[in-house]
């Protein structure tokens, strides 16, 4: 039986080699962010220093962009001169999160395998490829031989049916199923979404893919449809041939269905992705901060629902609301399509791409006992900032409302 389409990318990638249930198989892509492949150099540097194939990595300086210390920004040096003296040449600085850069690019396509030296690697999943991140050690030994070990997951199929409501974003599908089935609930198995109704836009489901390893799932990926098909034609250019590698649709573990338009606003309260209750349940709940961004939230179609619900309106003076786009490109796009004016003269603030605020690395840490409304992935206590702060995780629909009350406030109210 195959194990779902991520068991049969594994099996297609084998190169012969096998022990127990584990396959050598050979790796497409890998993703390096600056502090994880911070940690490779210097194991790296004793294997000769050079890697497989110079074409097949992405190395991002995402986390400390700029550096906040004298530490980051010579961690962040080192990285860079390596990027440089091995003519990397994907070598990407302070153009956005990681994440978003590696789906951004024309290197991931449906069928690929591709590694990264972070959990959310999972988000190119959503593109019809198996992406899943790994440890510094694993990641080495592919940077040297092209390779990795892995074996087929048992594999769960969602189908996503019915029209996506206009109060419901991709954040809220996926805190409904942490929700129902919390944070061991897919433990090492992979998650593999059909948008039966091709309802869902690509921005939305790559934060469903980005938040399946709060689930413990070892990856997720969409099935590759029209939606698919039209972002790589648009971001590609048009070059190419769009190709499906999938032909027959195989068999699952166990199947699931969500019913769209029976979802109502999510919200995860601290200090668990899981711990998922519907907004109103807690609307009205006070708020000092609320970041929209991540690798989670900061994409296109979010700033523009933020904007949408921000038209002429203001943010309530209590509170700060702190935007960050997840790249360069998508900066770009939100200040030519008017976001970031409707956002700056709602009293946002907007900050460069960067993970920042995501990780507490730097703008936007947390003080004691300050509540933050977050767009983000993780709410774990003392994320981003004090151990006595609390982090809510919501869709920017939600955030967007309750900036402009200072409180937790169902977007449904206000849209």
């Amino acid at each position: 039986m195959s194990k779902g389409y991520t068991g049969e990318i594994i099996q297609r990638h084998g190169d012969g080699r096998k022990e127990g249930e584990y396959l050598s198989v050979k790796v497409d892509f890998v993703l390096l962010p600056d502090p994880t492949f911070a940690l490779l150099l210097k194991g790296l540097k004793e294997l000769g220093g050079k890697i497989w194939n110079q074409e097949k990595v992405l190395v991002t300086v995402d986390h400390f962009s700029p550096p906040s210390t004298i530490e980051r920004a010579n961690l962040a040096k080192a990285v860079i001169t390596l990027a440089m003296n091995e003519k990397l040449p994907f070598a990407s600085i302070y153009q956005g999160i990681c994440h978003q850069l590696l789906v951004e690019g024309p290197w991931v396509k449906p069928g690929m395998i591709v590694l990264g030296a972070d959990s959310h690697t999972t988000t190119a999943g959503a593109l019809g490829c198996v992406a899943t991140g790994m440890g510094s050690t694993d990641i080495l030994y592919t940077l040297i031989t092209g390779k990795t070990w892995l074996r087929s997951p048992e594999t769960v199929r969602i189908d996503l049916k019915a029209n996506l409501p206009p109060y419901i974003m991709g954040k809220d599908i996926i805190l409904d199923l942490l929700g129902k089935y919390g944070e061991g609930g897919f433990l090492n198995q992979a998650l593999e979404f059909y948008d039966v109704d091709a309802t869902i836009p690509m921005d939305d489901r790559f934060a469903i893919c980005n938040m399946v390893v709060e689930g413990g799932a070892k990856n997720g990926l969409f099935r590759p449809d029209l939606v698919t098909r039209e972002y790589l034609k648009k971001r590609d250019d048009h070059q190419g041939q769009w190709e499906n590698p999938f032909e027959e649709e195989p068999e699952y573990t166990k199947r699931i269905e969500v019913d769209l338009s029976s979802l109502r606003p999510k919200v995860a309260l601290p200090h668990s992705p899981a711990q998922v209750v519907d907004v109103e349940e807690i609307e009205g709940e006070e708020i000092d901060q609320i970041f929209i961004g991540s690798c989670t939230g900061g994409r296109l179609r979010d700033l523009e629902q933020t904007a949408r619900l921000l038209r002429s309106r203001k943010v309530s003076p209590r509170i700060r609301l702190l935007i960050t786009p997840a790249s360069q490109k998508i900066y770009q796009e939100a200040i030519q399509k008017g976001y970031i004016q409707v956002l700056l003269e709602a009293g946002g603030v907007v900050l460069n791409p960067s993970c920042g605020p995501c990780g507490g690395i730097d703008k936007g840490i947390l003080g004691e006992g300050e509540r933050c409304l977050s767009t983000s992935n993780r709410n774990f206590q003392g994320r981003m900032g004090d151990p006595s702060s609390r982090i809510y995780l919501a869709s920017p629909l939600t955030a967007a409302a309750s900036a402009m009350g200072g409180r937790i406030i169902d977007p449904r109210g206000v849209m």
